[in-house]
């Protein structure tokens, strides 16, 4: 199945967030908060049903600063009473909707995973008798160990829209700096705030730019690799720092990361995100300076050892 489809199918059964670009800030107006076993804040959505026994309200956690859409939904799924039985019923239930599923390794846990394009489907048991570790939540609330906790992942990132696309179609010679050693971004391994200031396109290559490059246009500047983009607003970005990493007790290395204030916050914050990656520490002794100049900000550069 698609993510699309998949999409469809959570729309389609009521978790219809799945198709929004509603933030977590729009979600808590719409429907408060509550609190989850007196341990985390967290937002419940309105009734959704993938199968019949699942009744128990999807939910994600509350973020009081972040001005994005959830990424991942879960439920608490109980109906049996007893975890090795409500598991069993979602594992049919879900095979019957999305055929085999790749099994969990874990030697505690009953877990088995959807994966679809970018998003997926988990269910997960904890196993009392394989768990020797006792926490003081599960002590206080043992009915937690019946709960076979059924995870959404979103993966949500932001589209690339028709502006951003006329945006970079428009780029003239000198708005443009090709590079190479670019560090492609993973959508495993994305910050919740690059999740904002990058656009996936959707549907192919819709953009007459095929090799990575840089650029600037009118108060942004950003990079392209298709089938990713980024979007920096000038004004945010605060510099680059080179980290050219010496060869220790393991290999060196060198990074080009931009730091930027961070729009998607309440909290004033300052991230930073990985541009270009090379395999030994002076890689980018020639790539840095040029990338600053183009931007025009203010490099820095940090020396130290592989630890």
């Amino acid at each position: 199945m698609t993510d699309a489809g998949f999409t469809r199918f959570l729309i389609d059964h009521g978790l219809t967030v799945a198709g929004s670009a509603d933030t977590i800030q729009d979600l808590k107006q719409r429907h408060g908060i509550r609190r989850w076993f007196n341990f985390q804040d967290v937002i419940d959505l309105p009734r959704a049903s993938l199968f019949p026994e699942q009744t128990e309200p999807f939910f994600f956690l509350w973020d009081r600063n972040c001005l994005l859409p959830p990424t991942e939904l879960e439920c608490d799924f109980d109906y049996y009473r007893n975890e090795a039985q409500t598991h069993a019923c979602a594992l049919d239930r879900l095979t019957a909707l999305f055929g085999a599923p790749e099994k969990g390794s874990s030697t505690n846990t009953l877990e088995e995973t959807w994966k679809f394009e970018r998003m997926s489907l988990r269910i997960r048991t904890f196993l009392p008798e394989r768990t020797p570790a006792r926490s003081p939540l599960y002590q206080k609330y043992p009915q937690l160990w019946n709960f076979c906790r059924i995870s959404i992942e979103l993966n949500w990132v932001q589209p690339l829209t028709q502006t951003d696309a006329n945006v970079l179609d428009s780029l003239g010679q000198r708005d443009v700096h090709p590079i190479d050693r670019f560090f492609a971004p993973r959508l495993e391994s994305l910050g919740r705030w690059e999740r904002g200031l990058f656009r996936l396109t959707a549907g192919g290559n819709s953009l007459r730019h095929d090799a990575p490059f840089l650029w600037k246009h009118a108060g942004f500047i950003g990079w392209s690799a298709q089938p990713w983009s980024a979007f920096f607003e000038r004004s945010r970005s605060i510099g680059l720092t080179l980290e050219q990493v010496e060869a220790a007790r393991s290999a060196g290395y060198s990074r080009l990361i931009l730091k930027v204030q961070n729009p998607f916050t309440l909290k004033p914050e300052t991230d930073q995100t990985v541009l270009l990656a090379g395999p030994d520490t002076h890689t980018l002794d020639t790539a840095a300076p040029a990338v600053a100049a183009f931007w025009e900000l203010p490099l820095n550069i940090e020396r130290s050892d592989a630890g």
